[in-house]
């Protein structure tokens, strides 16, 4: 019986420990000055101060495991929220999750307080404000997520349950250039100052041959 007990202290002791031990290695993708905008559209009676219309999530600090962030929200009324956040990867502290560990694939799993132990079920290349990202994918007990794998930070949320729907899409960052033409800015940039150069050498060449030309015609 004492055995059975002690094995029993030592399984919740592993178990309270065990979300920090696994989150202990999280890696974190975003900095200080990353930023995205989001889209917020609800139907039905969102619990109080969810009834937003647009949201913006700026880090101000990275430290190890601790990102701190500013979270603003304008609600359906007009109203402006602004709360300060102190997301801790170390213990699951995540804060709605719109933030969470990068570079996951699908079947890791990390831990959300509040939520629990949550799987990352697929891996896809979705279009997000304007580029094509690798995301990655899991439910909740009523909400579908899209997080962006490099930097961890949520691009699509939707959340449908009897009482209302809410539909959260990223629209702007700071976190990557959008696409032109399905290719990254600076190397689209670098690929028409390149054929702009070309084409100017292209009639330069032309000029001096039909210059030549006639300059030979005029001396026969």
């Amino acid at each position: 019986m004492k055995f059975n007990s002690a094995l029993l202290l030592l399984f919740l002791l592993l178990a309270s420990v065990f979300p920090t031990i696994v989150y202990a290695d999280a890696l974190i993708g975003v900095k200080r000055g990353d930023w995205v905008e989001y889209s917020v559209s609800f139907t039905g009676t969102p619990p109080p101060e969810h009834d937003v219309i647009w949201a913006r999530m700026e880090v101000t600090s990275v430290e190890e495991q601790r990102v701190n962030a500013t979270f603003v929200s304008q609600l359906a009324n007009g109203t402006i929220l602004t709360v300060e956040e102190n997301l801790d990867f170390a213990t699951g502290r995540l804060i709605d999750m719109f933030v969470i560990p990068s570079g996951l694939n699908s079947g890791d799993s990390f831990y959300a307080q509040g939520v629990g132990e949550i799987t990352i079920d697929s891996v896809d290349v979705r279009n997000a404000v304007g580029s094509s990202r690798t995301v990655v994918h899991a439910d909740t007990e009523d909400t579908q997520w899209f997080w962006d794998r490099a930097t961890g930070a949520v691009v699509e949320a939707r959340t449908a349950n009897l009482v209302y729907t809410l539909d959260t899409v990223a629209m702007n960052t700071g976190l990557w250039s959008q696409q032109i033409l399905g290719v990254d800015p600076t190397i689209f940039y670098a690929f028409a100052v390149v054929f702009a150069l070309a084409v100017i050498a292209g009639v330069i060449v032309l000029f001096a041959r039909r210059k030549r030309r006639k300059s030979f015609h005029e001396r026969n």
